[in-house]
């Protein structure tokens, strides 16, 4: 992580304001520069103020400021340099899990694509399977009607060479 300047000057005064006798009365010109030295512009120091307050760690009050709950949490959980880590480090597990997601989310829709796949596959061989058996049941139909005719046939084969004068009866 590169630090920059106003983060440096945050982690610094949040340490002065926190460790000062009084850190919900704390005067806005005892903030320091990258120095170390008082901020004695007083557009200065209003403007690194409210740098604070945007970022949530104090609240001004005219000339002076009051520290927050988080300013008190950021300054007890080791500064601001190292609240800025964790939340760093925080949102990148968070663009993990959320990459995790989506890789996870693309394998659902991948396995459920081949689920698709294989039922429609199912579907044309049932169908296919069906037409089969349809025709191995006329041609059992017909091999029965066959074989029927055959056995009356060759039952009763001198009968019919008589009924056709093909033979005589003896």
């Amino acid at each position: 992580m590169t630090e920059h300047q106003d983060d440096l000057n945050i982690e610094t005064n949040l340490k002065i304001i926190c460790e000062s006798k009084n850190p919900y009365e704390f005067d806005l010109s005892n903030f320091v520069d990258k120095k170390g030295s008082q901020i004695h512009l007083k557009h200065r120091h209003e403007e690194f103020a409210s740098l604070m307050e945007r970022q949530g760690l104090i609240k001004i009050n005219g000339s002076r400021c009051s520290v927050k709950k988080l300013g008190l949490k950021v300054f007890k959980s080791g500064g601001w340099l190292k609240h800025l880590s964790d939340l760093e480090e925080n949102h990148t597990e968070l663009e993990l899990k959320q990459l995790e997601k989506e890789e996870l989310e693309l394998n659902i829709l991948k396995h459920q694509n081949k689920i698709k796949d294989k039922e429609r596959e199912i579907i044309k061989l049932t169908a296919k399977n069906l037409r089969l058996q349809n025709k191995q049941m006329k041609r059992a139909v017909l091999y029965s009607i066959i074989g029927f005719l055959a056995g009356i046939i060759s039952a009763n084969l001198k009968d019919i060479l008589i009924l056709l004068n093909l033979m005589s009866p003896e």
